[in-house]
């Protein structure tokens, strides 16, 4: 890794929008109109650069491959398109194939328990294109988002039994992720952000409105006519307590408490992979992150692909920015293209990838403590 310059402290200004006095107590009585949310302005005075910081006193990991599930020729263990998994409440390992359309439920050992096959149509409880899934918190509910039809629709985890659903009409590129107590967080692709420009919104399974936050990276508008269509993604992970957002460019990690309020911005510089010059100038950065996720207590996985090199890489560091490790992926049994599950991890404190190579897996990692050298 190629040594970057001190970052100096800065102030930012993060738009945040949120629901304040019992938020989380009174979402049936939450409103999905704009006049209804409350907008305050807050300030992060410093940024924490990941590259400076200090060892973390949890003491570095690394990831220990633990099997897979998948096959390039067994009947229902063929992954097409892998566009989320999920551990249930029996650390069932639940994966939703957007191109198969359907959704396939396994058990620890990788045995298939169950065929979810999604209905195609525009009626209640069908799918145009259905591109991401999530389960809720207490794991009792299906959240599927169709992007063509712009709706989130609940289904009954057991049955699978439509139950209710509601649009997004700001926008067609969202991930969706289970909140607290049951809410729903739609994080919008920066380049369709509809006209309230926020990045992250969050609704109560009814469809009304508990907040909006953060807006576009800084850096937007500055690579938006580069080749870094990756750019425009932004991922999610969360803890019983903290939500984290991570851009793709891996340079940025914004953290929130479960009221969605701004707390600590973890921060990279644009030239840590080095970068791409034309005519000796800067510009683009030739690295991104292709995905977060909370491994445990104090414990945050960033992979971030490092284009000089063509290599991809395990960042580690905890709640507060500080060093955890980090470890070279490719080039492993695993194979060399994979995404963590932001929202994977089972009771044993195992996480979980989307492998592409040699053919689409699921891999289970198991996160193991480095043993200092002698």
């Amino acid at each position: 890794m190629k040594s970057v310059a001190r970052i100096q402290s800065a102030k930012i200004l993060i738009g945040i929008v949120v629901v304040f006095g019992p938020v989380l107590s009174s979402l049936g009585c939450s409103s999905q109109d704009a006049q209804d949310i409350i907008r305050p302005e807050q300030f992060i005075e410093e940024l924490v650069p990941l590259e400076e910081s200090s060892e973390s006193p949890h003491g570095a990991v690394q990831l220990e491959y633990a099997g897979s599930i998948g096959s390039e020729d067994q009947d229902g263990y063929f992954f097409a398109t892998v566009r989320g998994i999920q551990i249930n409440a029996e650390d069932n390992v639940v994966v939703f194939d957007g191109i198969l359309r359907n959704i396939r439920v396994f058990s620890p050992a990788g045995d298939l328990l169950r065929t979810i096959e999604l209905p195609e149509g525009e009626g209640p409880g069908e799918y145009r294109r259905a591109s991401t899934f999530s389960l809720s918190e207490d794991k009792k509910h299906f959240y599927m988002y169709d992007m063509v039809n712009r709706r989130v629709t609940i289904h009954d985890y057991e049955t699978f039994d439509y139950l209710k659903d509601f649009s997004l009409h700001q926008t067609q590129h969202a991930a969706i992720h289970g909140g607290p107590e049951n809410t729903v967080i739609a994080v919008y692709n920066q380049l369709d952000l509809g006209r309230d420009r926020s990045l992250v919104h969050v609704f109560t399974e009814n469809g009304s409105a508990v907040a909006a936050f953060d807006r576009r990276h800084g850096k937007y508008a500055e690579y938006l006519e580069e080749d870094l269509q990756r750019f425009h993604h932004v991922s999610m992970t969360q803890s019983d307590s903290l939500i984290f957002l991570s851009f793709a460019l891996p340079y940025d990690v914004r953290v929130y408490n479960r009221r969605f309020e701004l707390l600590k911005r973890f921060h990279r510089t644009p030239d840590f992979f080095g970068s791409k010059t034309r005519e000796d100038e800067w510009i683009y950065p030739s690295g991104w992150c292709t995905g977060i996720v909370m491994a445990g207590g104090e414990l945050v996985l960033q992979v971030v692909i490092n284009q000089v090199e063509d290599e991809l890489w395990m960042h580690a560091f905890d709640f507060s920015g500080r060093h955890r490790g980090e470890q070279k992926l490719s080039g492993n049994e695993w194979g060399n293209s994979f995404v963590l599950a932001g929202d994977a991890l089972d009771s044993k404190g195992n996480i979980y990838a989307v492998s592409y190579d040699p053919f689409p897996r699921i891999i289970r990692f198991r996160v193991v403590p480095v043993t200092p050298s002698p």
